[in-house]
This record gives C-alpha cells, sequence and structure tokens, in this order.
C-alpha cells in the first residue's frame, strides 16, 4: 500500500470517529436536557386520594343522575308506511338481487 492510500484511510478513520463522537455528544446533551426539564410529579398524601374519590363519587352521581332526568331531543320518527304500490315495487328488487349473502 503506499503512504498516500494509508493517509486517507487514516483521515477517513479519524473523520468517522468525530462523527460519531460528536452524534453520541448531542445525544447526551438531549438526554441531560429532557432529564432536567422533566415536570416531577407532587409527593401524594393521602388526604389528596380521599378527596379525589370523593369528587369522582360526586361526579359519577351526577352523571348518574343527569342520564336518568335526560330525555331525547330528537324523538324516534314513526314507522314509514308503506303503500301497496311501493310494496309491490320493492319486493321484486329484492326478488331481482337474490338471497343475502
Amino acid at each position: 500500500m503506499t503512504s498516500a492510500f494509508l493517509i486517507a484511510l487514516q483521515l477517513a478513520a479519524v473523520g468517522i470517529l468525530l462523527v460519531f463522537a460528536a452524534i453520541l455528544l448531542l445525544w447526551a446533551g438531549i438526554a441531560l436536557l429532557a432529564r432536567m426539564t422533566a415536570p416531577r410529579p407532587k409527593p401524594v398524601r393521602t388526604d389528596d386520594l380521599e378527596e379525589e374519590r370523593r369528587r369522582m363519587a360526586a361526579a359519577s352521581a351526577a352523571l348518574a343522575l343527569l342520564r336518568s332526568r335526560m330525555q331525547r331531543e330528537f324523538p324516534l320518527p314513526p314507522t314509514a308506511l308503506v303503500s301497496a304500490w311501493q310494496a309491490v315495487m320493492r319486493a321484486g328488487r329484492l326478488q331481482q338481487r337474490g338471497p343475502v349473502r
């Protein structure tokens, strides 16, 4: 191998190492920033849990009461009345199509 080729290989190896070192450095910096800026959970006290249970019970009771009193805003439409002519035409169309798969 010639000395120029060896120098080119060394330069390529140094370049690759620098690229991977820069990527690892960026990755470590991003991980550090994410860890530092992540919101920390508040310590849970038993009083808070009991209060939360009471609120959930009150909300579920209010929802059940609302659903029991709620009426439909839009009543269901009445059954469609079909004339004899329409019934014959519809039956003919059903027979043309064949059985439902």
